[in-house]
């Protein structure tokens, strides 16, 4: 059954089909399709289709000899990927159909002859990379519905004219230099039902800028709470903050709290194994969560959730790098947003759904799936929820933002990988006299090798679309925000990358208030000026390494 299931649909593909097939492909993920000439060469560079028997008589059973024809594929097409995708595809995908694909992957990426395609990298980081390649492939087989029986993903192509179709339909339209449609109570409503989340007054918000800012107001917060901690997290470190961070929470269990944490059920075979296991020994329920019918979907999202009427979400995990408690660890450059009002109980909730889908699989108590939401100022909120196995609320909703500017559009975002309906949003945005900025990471900065040429791309992209463009130098850029006209500004969890939309759970705070817009904004003014701005597409030093072209190609959801 297997064996039929993940079947490669290119195996029994015409040779023309193929191409069709690979310039599809390649055209909704913005790539150029291969001219007439191309396509002969690929033609003749790629054989017929090849039946399994006909693999195993071949003795390409062996993982290291299917490592080997890919290896010697890319050696000699450095610089013509195109030219060899579709038989380094067909044998990435026999691989997988044998439940070989890792130790495929490990043998090509272990070569001698790669090292000089692949970025220089710490050994640990090197080992990370080797572990998550393979599932990052399968994934996108799968999702890309080149594997027969696996009801493969909308391609971005046809899902980003939806999207951008979806924009144009509003009753309303931005007018440069005009009054900002993110005050317009009829575009707000808009964008309410594209949500499902309506904004409502009786909020504090208070931004967190940097570890420090957010470590100190979530001890503050957990120490004075008296009914339940809930922290949802993509990894828990084990590290100094790791420590301090679990000591608190066992310390609140102990007093009678109704403690608990999620974390991402993959990650966590990797990161915060100890800790883990010591919150648990210690009473704390840990969930982890794991999606049976999505097995490749993560929790992104972050949240902390004090007595259900306080909340921390942003980018945030619990380690060193983003508290910066340890003098001696990394200090990335990070935001979260500490808010109390009606969007903390929404807090709750979301928390409470999450944990009660995987608490009677892992042996966990469900929990009240709602708390009475409690007024705490007067600013208007409204608190984001995104899973992938449906609509990309969070995506939609700032790209409704995007075509509700009327003057300025600032991100600040770890890894902006643009989509075509993100790409055509900011250019017109640029077109009708927005000032559209973006800061992101550089090459250096950048904390994941893969990522490094599609953000790189995409930047240049912007630029030429007349957006500024900056890249942090120095530590990693981890924060994710956006502000608009100087009245909107979100916080969250949500990256400008294909991951979010297609595999991940994110959180974020949409704001509507000019003071807190105005904080965000400063944060962001600081941020760039500390930034290197980018004047020309030649100054981003992106490399024409063969594996940035195998990276669009076949990983190009999971960036």
């Amino acid at each position: 059954m297997i064996k039929t299931i993940f079947t490669l649909i290119l195996f029994a593909a015409p040779a023309a089909a193929q191409l069709d097939q690979v310039n599809a492909f390649r055209l909704n993920n913005g790539l150029q399709a291969v001219t007439a000439e191309e396509a002969a060469n690929t033609l003749a560079a790629i054989p017929e289709p090849v039946a399994e028997d006909a693999y195993i008589e071949k003795g390409l059973a062996d993982p290291k000899k299917i490592g080997d024809k890919i290896i010697g594929l890319i050696i000699k097409h450095p610089k013509a990927m195109h030219l060899v995708e579709a038989p380094i595809f067909r044998l990435l995908g026999y691989a997988h159909s044998k439940g070989k694909l890792q130790p495929t992957i490990e043998h090509v990426l272990r070569s001698p002859a790669m090292q000089r395609f692949l970025p220089p990298l710490p050994p640990a980081k090197r080992e990370d990379y080797i572990k998550k390649f393979p599932r990052m492939i399968a994934a996108q087989l799968e999702g890309g519905g080149y594997v027969r029986g696996v009801e493969g993903f909308e391609d971005w192509g046809k899902m980003s004219r939806r999207h951008t179709d979806l924009m144009k339909a509003s009753r309303f339209k931005a007018v440069s230099k005009g009054p900002s449609l993110l005050e317009n109570r009829g575009y707000l409503a808009e964008m309410e039902d594209i949500t499902g989340v309506p904004f409502k007054a009786g909020h504090t918000v208070t931004p967190l800028i940097d570890g420090l800012a957010s470590f100190g107001a979530r001890e503050r917060i957990m120490r004075g709470a008296v009914k339940s901690v809930h922290l949802m997290v993509w990894g828990f470190y084990d590290d100094v903050t790791g420590q301090l961070t679990r000591d608190l929470l066992i310390a609140k269990k102990q007093q009678g709290l109704d403690v608990r944490v999620m974390v991402d059920g993959n990650i966590s075979n990797f990161i915060g194994m100890e800790s883990l296991k010591l919150l648990a020994a210690a009473g704390v329920q840990v969930g982890r969560f794991w999606d049976a019918d999505r097995q490749y979907d993560g929790m992104h999202s972050k949240l902390l959730v004090v007595d259900g009427e306080y909340a921390v979400t942003g980018g945030m995990n619990i380690g060193d790098k983003y508290s910066h408690l340890n003098p001696a660890a990394h200090k990335w450059r990070d935001t979260d947003v500490l808010f109390a009002g009606p969007a903390a109980a929404d807090a709750y909730r979301i928390f409470a759904e999450t944990w009660n889908g995987v608490a009677a699989s892992q042996g966990l108590s469900v929990m009240d799936a709602a708390v009475a939401p409690a007024q705490a100022g007067a600013v208007q909120a409204a608190l984001v929820y995104q899973r992938a196995d449906r609509e990309p609320a969070i995506y939609l909703s700032l790209l409704k933002a995007i075509y509700g500017a009327s003057s300025s559009i600032n991100i600040e975002n770890a890894y902006f990988v643009t989509i075509p309906s993100l790409r055509t949003a900011l250019a017109e945005a640029a077109a009708r006299g927005v000032k559209v900025t973006i800061l992101t990471n550089s090459a250096q900065s950048n904390n994941e090798p893969i990522l490094t040429a599609p953000i790189l791309e995409s930047l240049a992209e912007m630029l030429g679309a007349g957006a500024e463009i900056y890249v942090k130098t120095g530590e990693t850029l981890h924060s994710k925000f956006m502000t608009v006209d100087g009245v909107f500004a979100t916080v969250g969890s949500y990256n400008f990358h294909p991951k979010s939309i297609r595999h991940e759970r994110e959180v974020t705070l949409h704001v509507l208030d000019r003071r807190f817009a105005g904080q965000m904004e400063a944060a962001f003014a600081e941020d760039i000026g500390q930034a290197q701005k980018i004047n020309k597409a030649e100054e981003l030093g992106l490399s024409d390494s063969p594996l940035n072209f195998l990276a669009r190609r076949y990983m190009f959801d999971q960036l």
